[in-house]
Formats: C-alpha cells, sequence, structure tokens
C-alpha cells in the first residue's frame, strides 16, 4: 500500500510540473507516513546519500567541460577532427563524431557536449552546405559519446548506487563509447554514398592542414590521454583526476590567452547550477531507494520478472525496453536513483557483471535523451539549430536502429565492456 502511495503521489506531483527532485522527495515522505515510518531519518539519508566521496569527482569534471566550452577550446578540438577526417566521405560529419569523442574525454556529460561543442559543430557544417536537419541530428548522436567515454558523471553516480570500482567502469566505458562512435560514422558514410542526404563532396586531405590544427589544439587533445593515462595505471583516483584536468585547462586557457575573469566566473556559475540539481536529486533519490529497499520492492519486482521467465537473454531484453521507455521521460539521474537499487538484485541472480550493466544503463540513458518526447537533447538542439522539434525528431530517425543495436551487442557481449578493465586492473 505504501508502495501504492509512493508511486501515485510521484506521478501526481510530475503531472503538475513539479521537478523530479520534489516529487521523489514528497512521494517518499508520503509513502513513510502511510508505512508507519519515522520521518526523523529521511534528513540523514539525504545527507549521507550526497555526501559519498566517489561523487566529489562530480564538480571537477562539470567545470573541466564546462571550462572547454566557455573558453573556446571546443573550436581548436574541432578543427582538428575536420583535418584529420574531413576527406573522408560523410566529411564533417565523420569530424562531428572525433570531435565528440576527444571532448567525451573531458567533459563526462552529454548536456555539455550538445550545448558547448554542439554549437561549434552546427554552425561549421551549416556555412559549407551540409542540411541543418542532418548536422542537427548527427550531433545530437554524437553528443551521447560524453558520458560513455571516461571520464563520465553518470557512471560517477552509478558507482555509488551500486558500489562499483569508478576505475573499472570507466575503462568500461571506452570500448562500447569507440564502439558507438564507429557504428556513427558508417551510419553517416551510407547516407551519403546512397544520397538519402545531400551532402557536399568531401575535400581532399591536406597534410599541411592537418599539421597546422595539430599544433593549434595540441594542448587541448592532450587533457583526455592525461587523464585516462593517469586513471587507467592507478597513479590518480577518478576524483584526482578531475583536480588535474581543471587545473590542466585553465593552464590551456592562459595558454592560449582565451581565459578571463568572465569566462571563469561562467564556467563556475553553470558548474555551481548543475551540481546543485544534481546532488539534491541524489539527496532525494537516496531516500527513496531506502524505502524501497525496507519495502523490499526490489525482491518483489525480481520474483515478478523471474516468474514471467528464466531466459536470462529475455529478461535483459526486457530490463533494457523499461530503461529506454523511461528515458523517453525522465532525467538519467532520476532513473538511475529509482531504477538500479531495484535491478541490481535482478542482474547479481543473472550473474551479469555490474559493470557491464552500468554502461548498459548508461546507453539506455543516453538513448532516452535523444528520444522523444521529452529527450533533454532534442530541446538544446532545437534551440540551437532553431529549427522546429518534429524536424530534429524526423531528422534523427535514422541514427535511433544503429544505436540500439549497439546497445544490444553490449549487453549481450561482456567483452566490449570487462576487457579492458580486465586487462588494466
Amino acid at each position: 500500500m505504501s508502495g501504492l502511495c509512493l508511486f501515485v503521489v510521484f506521478m501526481a506531483m510530475l503531472l503538475l510540473g513539479a521537478p523530479i527532485s520534489f516529487s521523489l522527495g514528497l512521494g517518499t515522505m508520503a509513502a513513510c507516513t502511510v508505512g508507519g515510518y519515522s520521518l526523523s531519518s529521511l534528513p540523514l539519508l539525504i545527507t549521507n546519500g550526497a555526501s559519498s566521496y566517489t561523487l566529489v569527482a562530480i564538480p571537477y569534471f562539470v567545470l573541466l567541460g564546462n571550462l572547454m566550452n566557455t573558453a573556446g577550446i571546443t573550436d581548436r578540438i574541432f578543427d582538428w577532427a575536420e583535418a584529420a577526417v574531413g576527406h573522408i566521405k560523410g566529411g564533417l560529419a565523420h569530424a562531428n563524431v572525433l570531435a565528440s569523442v576527444v571532448f567525451a574525454g573531458v567533459s563526462g556529460t552529454s548536456t555539455a557536449d550538445a550545448a558547448g561543442l554542439g554549437m561549434v559543430e552546427i554552425n561549421a557544417m551549416t556555412k559549407k552546405g551540409y542540411p541543418v536537419d542532418f548536422t542537427t541530428a548527427i550531433t545530437m548522436a554524437s553528443a551521447v559519446l560524453g558520458p560513455i567515454i571516461p571520464p563520465s558523471v553518470t557512471l560517477l553516480i552509478y558507482a555509488t548506487l551500486s558500489s562499483t570500482s569508478v576505475a573499472k567502469l570507466f575503462m568500461a566505458g571506452m570500448v562500447p563509447g569507440l564502439l558507438v562512435a564507429l557504428i556513427l560514422c558508417v551510419t553517416s558514410y551510407i547516407l551519403y554514398v546512397t544520397g538519402k542526404v545531400k551532402m557536399p563532396a568531401p575535400v581532399r586531405f591536406s597534410l599541411q592542414r592537418f599539421v597546422k590544427a595539430t599544433k593549434r589544439g595540441v594542448f587541448a587533445l592532450l587533457c583526455p590521454l592525461i587523464l585516462l593515462y593517469f586513471m587507467s595505471s592507478g597513479i590518480v583516483t577518478p576524483t584526482e583526476a578531475g583536480i588535474i584536468g581543471v587545473v590542466y585547462s585553465l593552464a590551456i586557457g592562459l595558454c592560449y590567452r582565451s581565459l578571463s575573469w568572465k569566462v571563469l566566473l561562467d564556467a563556475l556559475k553553470m558548474t555551481v547550477e548543475s551540481c546543485t540539481l544534481i546532488m539534491f536529486l541524489i539527496g532525494m533519490g537516496s531516500t527513496t531507494s531506502w524505502f524501497l529497499t525496507a519495502e523490499r520492492i526490489p525482491s518483489l519486482i525480481t520474483d515478478i520478472l523471474l516468474g514471467l521467465t528464466e531466459n536470462k537473454y529475455l529478461i535483459l531484453l526486457l530490463i533494457n525496453v523499461i530503461l529506454l521507455v523511461l528515458g523517453m521521460f525522465m532525467d538519467g539521474t532520476s532513473i538511475q536513483l529509482i531504477m538500479v537499487p531495484i535491478l541490481l538484485p535482478i542482474i547479481d541472480l543473472l550473474g551479469v557483471s555490474r559493470i557491464t550493466f552500468g554502461v548498459m544503463v548508461t546507453i539506455n540513458i543516453l538513448i532516452g535523451t535523444i528520444t522523444p518526447p521529452f529527450g533533454v537533447s532534442l530541446f538544446i538542439m532545437t534551440n540551437i539549430a532553431k529549427i522546429p522539434f518534429e524536424r530534429v525528431v524526423k531528422s534523427s530517425v535514422p541514427f535511433y536502429i544503429p544505436l540500439i543495436l549497439a546497445l544490444l551487442a553490449i549487453t549481450y557481449i561482456p567483452a566490449f565492456t570487462l576487457w579492458l578493465p580486465n586487462l588494466l586492473y
């Protein structure tokens, strides 16, 4: 009865337009009241939930991405990517994806990629004759690489919820991230060759231009490599890597003479706003997770799913469908806070690695960010490209199937996620 009360109050608050964090908090308070639990323990649960050492890394990686955006460093990354792969059929679409791969190595969020690098990519591609619809679609699709390739705020939150090694999770995202990038490039190539999208002919490769772009952006390009090396070798923890990244980005900004007090204050302001929302949501979500565990909801759902079928692959498929559908309506952090505590017992019973499941959850969430009706990246790209919501959705259709195929491959082939962590640790 109290579990039903939580669901009803939560959905009612969402329908009234309340933020998800408040909806979770009020829903949990109502459910605790109905279930006879004391409300006095909730403040402590909120504090404990948001004070995990693992979460300390979040502000640093968010600030790192914001500094890269506001200091104009993303321009240099895209120029280098264009010089490197702009000669391949599909031209700047491949440069778009490659730039997102590099930026993912310093950002950790898809919204930072879409909002910062996305503006640079859309302007550059439309100026050179690429259809604005396609340009918007590939930019939005490539933005999903941000939380897959380390560092990743999404994986940091999952690590806290699942008591999983952050370093192993970060390394587990590398191969899947590169797989998704490859699939996006292949899709763009096919769209060009088949004539489904009218793109300009690719320019000839110029070694002189490539060398010039590399020299111009070498310090920005080294940042993700330095962070990956330090984390994979165990020299620093992910939190310490985030601090190093921030200091390095400040040094780059000074070196490029693109850093000013205004740029720094803007980056800090955006970081405070983002992290405040994230940490408040995590705190509220921790009370919901505690209540669900106290009411044995995870065990109940485990029994229901295993009662439907004992086939491991069907259950994993069903979990993917549930997460994808939720991703169409909710933000990723909320989905993790609600679903990870519920699904972990099932994953453990199936013998699936928590590391593999973490990457699987992340990709589901990211596909949700570009899926109507409420995908956050859809609204960001609509605002940047200045085109109707419907056109953004229509132009994104060719990328949904490849992304789902990548999700299924990562779900059913554990080597994609476990090979690199097992090799390094």
